[in-house]
């Protein structure tokens, strides 16, 4: 009687150890189941991503606008970015337009003579400098007055300077028939004065200065020599 009852104890205890390892088991595989906890932060982190992008302000969409109409050649966007009175946009857009223009000598034409004959424009020196280009390849005295315009309302001494220059240059090798010395003269310090207050004023100013006084002692030497070949007395 004693052996029965020792067994069963026993036969109960293994089978109450059995029951709960099976019950232990099944726990720690829900565990292992059970997704990952979202922090606050992930349930709204798409949502704070979207608020996080800058909306285009009206400024920059208008901004945009004048330069890709600049890009198309479009003049107007220039006297509209003018009339906002930026000086940033209005290089921006101007920029636009010289990009345009590079590389067609016409295109490059029509834009210098829309900046000369416009109504407070300004040039860049890069148009001037493309504008030379094309002026070396058939320098006229009409095509000189727009070069020194465009040279000067780029508001670079330096520009101006090479201008003037090149110009010289051509005029004392005879390529400028039709430009006397009076009219080139008069036509380098009319453009000089188009020049901005801290252009004439920078490093480069003091230089265009001298460059232009030098240019006058040239240009009297040239009337003295033609005055003494044609046996008139000098002036």
């Amino acid at each position: 009687m004693s052996a029965i009852l020792i067994i069963s104890v026993f036969l109960l205890f293994v089978a109450s150890y059995a029951i709960l390892r099976t019950k232990r088991s099944s726990s720690q595989d829900d565990a292992r189941e059970l997704p990952p906890v979202l922090s606050p932060r992930g349930l709204f982190e798409e949502s704070s991503r979207v608020e996080e992008i800058p909306s285009e302000s009206p400024e920059q969409r208008r901004r945009d606008q004048l330069r890709e109409r600049a890009e198309r050649g479009d003049f107007s966007a220039l006297a509209e970015a003018r009339a906002s009175g930026g000086a940033a946009l209005y290089r921006f857009v101007l920029d636009g337009l010289v990009g345009h223009a590079s590389g067609d000598a016409a295109r490059v034409r029509e834009l210098a003579a829309h900046v000369a004959n416009g109504k407070d424009l300004r040039a860049s020196p890069e148009l001037a400098e493309m504008l030379l280009g094309v002026w070396r390849a058939e320098p006229t005295p009409a095509s000189t007055a727009e070069l020194l315009r465009v040279s000067a309302l780029s508001d670079d001494a330096g520009t101006f300077g090479r201008a003037v220059g090149e110009v010289l240059q051509v005029w004392e090798g005879g390529g400028l028939k039709g430009l006397g010395v009076e009219s080139l003269r008069s036509l380098f310090e009319a453009e000089y004065w188009l020049l901005s207050s801290e252009a004439k004023r920078s490093g480069a100013g003091f230089v265009l200065k001298q460059t232009l006084a030098d240019v006058r002692r040239r240009l009297s030497a040239g009337v003295r020599e033609r005055v003494v070949e044609e046996g008139r007395p000098p002036p």
